[in-house]
């Protein structure tokens, strides 16, 4: 059982910045708590927040008894990793540079070959890169459509005039049709995100390496501090392009004399490390992650959802990308149907952003997976892959339902 714990949190690619993100999880975290009939107890942020403020602190403390189990008591501090900043910056671009930008990158990786990768890998991922194709193609089809019917309708202005009331309706339909996407489907967000994974790969952006090394030089000085206390299960906890950023900064980190031999446990959470890795440039990438598995040897766990197109279904962080020797890392499935209500499950499954961030948001009942009772309970983190599941002791179990004393009821021993 774990008593003391060091995360260091990578979060996804979300234009909000720390703060927002510790009071989601602050939320999550006391949600799980309520869940499971456990204490907790939570200290403010820690104002000492490193480096320009990008890696503030949250310390967390869980506890209680269940039946035949001594109390326990587990605190966590949470270090969090914010690249928020560089992911606003995308999305202050002005509106042509975003959807430029964009599609150019979706050009990218489709004459890299990456696409195809995708749909080997993961053939739903395949289908999300095609999501803003599908609407950009919608676009232009709905505006030529508007443009070649009024030109038609304005025939009688003469030819001219008719050409422009056709380009003029025709450019005013696609324009509406791309905000309206923007707007309801979140498309421009979407876009910001592969053009970051684009500069990414191609390191086309000194802002993100610049980051990626500050990381590094954060994360060995949390590790290294964490590992001076033998008691203190290390954890790198990742969710979605989060998990780019936290192999790159890790093996960075690692690479360091003083963390010679350390093997913290990565936590991968609705990974999209295949989008990048998986492309013909991504080669630092590709060596981080064999240097992790192969000669780190550290403990890897990968959690993956198959509702979730965004994260890539039934690959794995290390074979996905051709490594077969080393420590493979684990992979678990997680069914975000148990997560949360009937009627929540309902409303969200067809919306893709959602559900891919149900990953990192709190579950509505008890289940076997929890990402805040798994980064703040007493299991270790390696246990999930083997157990299947947090939700077991010392975690209280889930009362009995009421009997059936009704006079119509099956006396004990008697079929039902």
């Amino acid at each position: 059982m774990i008593t003391r714990r060091l995360v260091c949190l990578f979060p996804g690619f979300e234009p909000m910045r720390a703060d927002a993100h510790i009071r989601r999880f602050r939320r999550g975290a006391e949600s799980a708590a309520a869940l499971w009939d456990l204490a907790i107890a939570v200290e403010e942020p820690d104002s000492s927040s490193g480096p320009d403020g990008l890696f503030p602190r949250l310390k967390l403390r869980l506890g209680g008894a269940a039946a035949g189990n001594r109390p326990w008591r587990t605190d966590t501090e949470i270090v969090f990793f914010d690249w928020g900043d560089l992911i606003l910056a995308y999305a202050a671009r002005p509106f042509y540079r975003r959807f430029l930008t964009g599609y150019l990158a979706l050009a990218d990786f489709l004459f890299s070959g990456t696409v195809f990768r995708y749909f080997r890998v993961s053939w739903r991922y395949g289908l999300f890169y095609l999501f803003p194709i599908a609407i950009l193609v919608a676009a232009l089809l709905f505006g030529s459509f508007a443009g070649v019917l009024l030109a038609g309708l304005a025939g009688g202005l003469g030819s001219l005039a008719a050409t422009l009331v056709g380009l003029t309706a025709g450019l005013a339909v696609f324009a509406g049709l791309i905000f309206l996407a923007a707007r309801r489907l979140h498309i421009f967000t979407a876009l910001d995100d592969w053009a970051m994974a684009r500069d990414i790969c191609r390191d086309r952006n000194p802002a993100i390496r610049s980051r990626i090394l500050l990381q590094a030089e954060q994360l060995a000085a949390h590790l290294g501090e964490g590992a001076s206390d033998k008691g203190t299960e290390l954890v790198v906890a990742a969710h979605s392009l989060g998990a780019v950023m936290a192999v790159l900064a890790l093996d960075e980190a690692l690479q360091r004399p003083a963390l010679a031999g350390l093997q913290p446990h990565v936590l991968t959470v609705g990974s999209s490390l295949m989008k990048t890795a998986l492309h013909p440039a991504a080669s630092d990438e590709r060596r981080a992650v064999r240097r992790l598995v192969t000669e780190r040897l550290v403990p890897w766990t990968d959690c993956q959802g198959l509702s979730d197109p965004i994260n890539f279904y039934k690959s794995n962080p290390a074979t996905s990308l051709g490594i077969e020797t080393g420590r493979t890392p684990r992979v678990v499935r997680v069914h975000f149907r148990k997560l949360v209500k009937p009627e929540t499950y309902k409303r969200i499954k067809r919306d893709f952003f959602r559900l891919h961030r149900q990953f990192v948001l709190p579950v509505e009942r008890r289940a076997p997976y929890s990402f805040h009772m798994l980064l703040t309970g007493p299991h270790p983190i390696g246990d999930l892959a083997y157990e299947a599941s947090i939700d077991r002791p010392p975690l209280k179990a889930l009362p009995e339902p009421p009997k059936d004393i009704s006079v119509t009821a099956p006396a004990e021993g008697s079929p039902a």
